[in-house]
Parts: C-alpha cells; sequence; structure tokens
C-alpha cells in the first residue's frame, strides 16, 4: 500500500484535523495574527516548539509516526489554546453561548476520535511472518531439549499410541473413519487458525474470500518454519504506541535482508490467552508505562542470540536487573544482530 493510501486512513485525517482546528479557528477570528508584528511576538514561544519539533522528525522511524507526533504534539497546543480564549463568547445559531463551550467540545472530540479510530496496523510491503503461541514455543525451544529426554518421551508416547489396540470402524472403501474424521478436523483447525490471522490484520469486517483454505502472505504453516534459520522476533502488544510505530522499520529490514536462513517474524502476546506466561518467560514487562516494547530477540536451534533492548544484567534466578534504551531505528537493528552478515557465517557471535 503506498504512502498516500496509508495516511488518508480515517485515523490520520481525523487527527489531523482535530490539531488544525485551533490554528484555523484563529485565523479565521483574528486574521491579525498573520501580521509581522503578532509573528515576531509569538516568536519567542515558536522557537522552542520548533526545536522540539524537528528533534522528533529527525527520531521518527515513518511517516506515520511523524504525522502522529506531530498530531498530538498540536492537538495539545490546541486543547491550551481553546481553554485561553474561553473568554470570548461563541454565537450560535442566533445565540451566545460561553466560550468554555469551545474547550469542552474539543476534549469530547477527541475523545470520540481516541475510542472509534484507534491507530491502525502498518500496512505497507512487508516481509515479516505472523506467529501464534504455538509456533513461538517451537521456534524459541532449544534443540537440544528436542533430542533429548523430552523428545524421546514423545516418541515412546507415539509408539504406545500406535501400538495400542482399539476398535476402528471402516467406511465403504475399506479406510478407517477415524483418520478421516481427524484428518478433517485438523484442517478445519489450521483455516480457523488462519482466519485469525487474517482478521487479526485486516479485521472483522474483510471483504477478501479465503474460502480456499489459503494463508495469507503474513503467516506460515508450523512445518514450514525451520528452527535451525536465523529468527528475529518482534514481541509486541496491540495497545502499544512505540509497537505500532516500530512496525515500519521492521518490515524494511525483513525486505532488505530477505535470506533463504533469515526471517523476521512478530507475536502480539495481548491476543493469546498465554501471552502472559509469553512475557513472563522472556521476561518482558507489559506494564502501561514499560520501556520493553517492542523486544526483538534472535534466535537459532531455539536459542536466544541477541536481545533487543539490550539486557544491563541479571542477577541469580534469571531476573533482568535492567534494560537499556533504544531509538527503534533500522540503524540499531542493523547493529545489534549484524544484519548485513547474519546467515553469511560471517557473524561474530557464531
Amino acid at each position: 500500500m503506498s504512502l498516500v493510501r496509508r495516511l488518508i486512513n480515517p485515523h490520520y485525517v481525523a487527527n489531523a484535523a482535530l490539531a488544525l482546528s485551533y490554528p484555523i479557528h484563529q485565523i479565521i477570528n483574528h486574521p491579525d495574527l498573520l501580521s509581522p508584528s503578532s509573528i515576531g511576538a509569538y516568536l519567542r514561544y515558536l522557537l522552542p516548539a520548533m526545536v522540539l519539533i524537528t528533534i522528533k522528525v529527525r527520531s521518527s522511524q515513518s511517516a506515520e509516526e511523524l504525522v502522529s507526533v506531530l498530531s498530538l504534539y498540536m492537538k495539545v497546543f490546541s486543547l491550551y489554546g481553546y481553554w485561553a480564549v474561553s473568554y470570548e463568547p461563541v454565537e450560535f445559531w442566533g445565540s451566545e453561548w460561553s466560550g468554555h463551550w469551545r474547550f469542552v467540545l474539543y476534549m469530547l472530540a477527541w475523545t470520540v476520535v481516541f475510542i472509534a479510530l484507534p491507530q491502525p496496523p502498518y500496512q505497507g510491503p512487508s516481509k515479516v511472518i505472523w506467529l501464534d503461541s504455538a509456533q513461538l514455543n517451537y521456534l524459541t525451544t532449544p534443540s537440544e531439549k528436542s533430542k533429548g529426554k523430552g523428545r524421546a518421551d514423545d516418541q515412546s508416547s507415539s509408539r504406545s499410541k500406535r501400538t495400542t489396540a482399539k476398535i476402528v470402524e471402516l467406511d465403504e472403501d475399506d479406510e478407517p473413519l477415524d483418520e478421516v474424521e481427524e484428518s478433517e478436523e485438523e484442517q478445519g483447525q489450521d483455516q480457523k487458525q488462519d482466519r485469525h490471522h487474517h482478521h487479526h490484520e485486516h479485521g472483522e469486517h474483510c471483504n477478501h474470500d479465503h474460502g480456499d483454505g489459503l494463508l495469507h502472505p503474513s503467516q506460515k504453516k508450523t512445518s514450514d518454519l525451520d528452527p535451525s534459520h536465523y529468527w528475529i522476533i518482534a514481541f509486541n502488544a496491540t495497545w502499544s504506541s512505540p509497537c505500532r510505530y516500530f512496525e515500519a522499520s521492521l518490515a524494511n529490514c525483513s525486505i532488505k535482508y530477505d535470506r533463504v536462513n533469515v526471517h523476521f517474524a512478530k507475536i502480539d502476546m495481548d491476543l493469546f490467552a498465554d501471552g502472559d506466561e509469553i512475557a513472563e518467560r522472556f521476561k518482558i514487562n507489559l506494564a502501561a508505562t514499560t520501556l520493553d516494547l517492542p523486544t526483538l530477540i534472535l534466535f537459532k536451534d531455539g536459542k536466544a542470540l541477541k536481545q533487543l533492548p539490550p539486557k544491563i544484567a541479571t542477577k541469580m534466578g534469571g531476573d533482568v536487573l535492567g534494560k537499556v534504551g533504544w531509538d527503534r531505528s533500522v540503524a540499531s537493528v542493523e547493529k545489534a544482530f549484524e544484519l548485513a552478515k547474519l546467515g553469511t557465517g560471517k557473524e561474530s557471535f557464531v
């Protein structure tokens, strides 16, 4: 999806309208504010704001993040502006109203837009694979364990199930009915999982026809996932704005460093019943004020090799003492995971 089409999403349009409402209101009612003398008087207030905006522009990793950040600053400015001019009465349908209504209505409009038009997920080009909790466990379980007692027990249990005598009903072609039913059940579960992933990305009102049971491009069957490859997995939460902003950076990395043995994936932990267990397992703080989201971890053969944000240190029992913040830029991901070398055999951490 092109940048223009992404930015005309109702979320960005509505927030941009809210951000510009106060400046437009003032220009219409007080055109003298555009005079050189007025601009000069307000210049000392505008300069610090311009410096802050410039810093945010340089640190933004996508056009969506830039629009969101600028809209937020402008909305705060507009909210203050409507409060500052609340002494001016409002004429509406021939009646004179208190100027405080402008402030109240602006707050109400901001709340409605925030609830009704949440920030959409990144919809640009991407090769990031969406994982469920079972696939995450499959990719992050060390291979030594799977080759050890756990796998032996599973194989022993599987053999015992195959050798356990049971009555099997045959159909007209002398085929076991149980196997047919199990196969149909597994197929139905796969299709249900595919629809879950698709609706997660496109919403419940998706118009795409998936009656053929095909997987969406951002999903893979578990059998197609190879734990022996390099996997950079982003641990996200749908309510986290930093996670939303980072999606574009992760997508860019997935396209630029697309290799046979290097993959980028993501999991939204709040969409699964065991999301809290996943966060606890990988020492990710899910508090509203957390700096851990998004967390990126590089895996190979089920082992965690590197992580962003990086840990300061750990104490006995594996508890994390703290983590160093990071800017969620493409450059920081390239440097931390050595993306230019990853999968070529020249990695320094292999």
